[in-house]
């Protein structure tokens, strides 16, 4: 995982790991703050992108539906072979249910998990939630 809040790194550096990975045969996941970092993190071809505003995480806010909806298009219009998670504030099921709703192919949780009452329901509940919201957009 490259440029998580916690070891940012310069867009240098993403493209000089991301070209090595691939020579490797590694997979790449590369977090990104902004819509405007996205998309110069997308015309370096990682797997997977988590959409992730800095300011948001473990707050238990998540991001707004517009962002989760304009991060997922401005990647895949620069790439659309990148898997794009949505990460930042959540927090229980129903925030995972409305991120992968939204077109998110994925999502992630450290702080609701570890805060939740009972980490083991609530990786239990998201799992679910994800499971419900995956078949609803492609049984109907």
């Amino acid at each position: 995982m490259l440029n998580h809040a916690e070891k940012p790194l310069t867009m240098e550096e993403i493209q000089k790991t991301i070209e090595r990975a691939d020579e490797v045969g590694l997979g790449t996941i590369v977090c990104s703050d902004t819509i405007e970092q996205m998309k110069q993190i997308a015309k370096m071809s990682p797997n997977l992108i988590v959409a992730e505003p800095t300011e948001l995480i473990g707050t238990g806010q998540t991001s707004d539906i517009s962002y989760v909806k304009e991060s997922i298009e401005t990647v895949k219009q620069i790439n659309p072979e990148i898997m794009v998670l949505q990460g930042a504030g959540i927090k229980d099921g129903n925030d995972v249910y409305n991120v992968i709703k939204a077109g998110a192919l994925a999502t992630g949780s450290t702080s609701g998990i570890i805060k939740a009452k009972d980490p083991y329901a609530m990786v239990e509940e998201m799992i679910y939630s994800i499971r419900r919201a995956w078949d609803e957009i492609h049984n109907k």
